[in-house]
């Protein structure tokens, strides 16, 4: 029997607590995490240990051996890193820790500043997808002479962008709301929206060649 199993499973960025819930539950039930990854992890089996899992945002570190020490200084043992910012830490379970103890931001300011690294990101992807919507839109009304094939093109394309950008615009409500203590509103699931997304794209692209 394979030592190591491989998940395919994947998260938004804005979904990083979910990860480190599942990791976390993942390592209670022998699955010890090897590599993370966006698009996949790798796990490998062992009922031995039992570890707490927390994710870091910093896509830009001018000294990384100096960051992993600041983090190992602090019991977090360095397990490895994304190709876009994100570095994954873990540290054993005790169940004498404290709640402290099991997170890597203790401290509210902290913790915000992490996210609003990527919260950047997000607004920056959100107006963009946007702006994209629009201009499909403004492309259907100029070019209203075009082939039935061409709008339907747009339209698929138009879709996607503002679908992309609701989606990016949600989660930062959503980031709002919790941060003023409000119960988060309603969240498309990625594992849709993402899939749906890529579909309409590769399905237009389709339609460009073929017309």
């Amino acid at each position: 029997m394979k030592d190591t199993i491989t998940s395919h499973k994947f998260y938004a960025v804005w979904e990083y607590k979910r990860e480190e819930k599942d990791l976390n539950e993942a390592s209670k039930n022998g699955l010890q995490l090897v590599k993370g990854g966006c698009f996949h992890s790798v796990f490998r089996k062992d009922d031995r240990v039992r570890y707490i899992y927390q994710l870091d945002y910093c896509p830009k570190i001018s000294d990384k051996d100096r960051y992993i020490e600041c983090f190992q200084d602090a019991g977090w043992e360095y397990v490895n890193s994304t190709f876009n910012g994100w570095h994954y830490f873990r540290r054993p379970y005790v169940p004498e820790l404290s709640s402290e103890d099991v997170k890597i931001y203790t401290d509210r300011d902290s913790l915000y500043a992490m996210e609003n690294r990527w919260c950047r990101v997000l607004r920056i992807l959100s107006i963009i997808t946007l702006i994209m919507g629009l201009l499909y839109i403004g492309m259907l009304l100029y070019r209203h002479n075009i082939a039935n094939i061409s709008k339907l093109i747009y339209a698929l394309e138009m879709t996607a962008m503002f679908i992309l950008s609701a989606t990016f615009f949600m989660a930062l409500k959503n980031i709002s709301r919790t941060r003023q203590g409000e119960e988060a509103g309603f969240m498309p699931p990625v594992q849709v929206i993402f899939p749906l997304v890529l579909f309409l794209v590769i399905f237009c692209f389709i339609l460009t060649f073929i017309s």
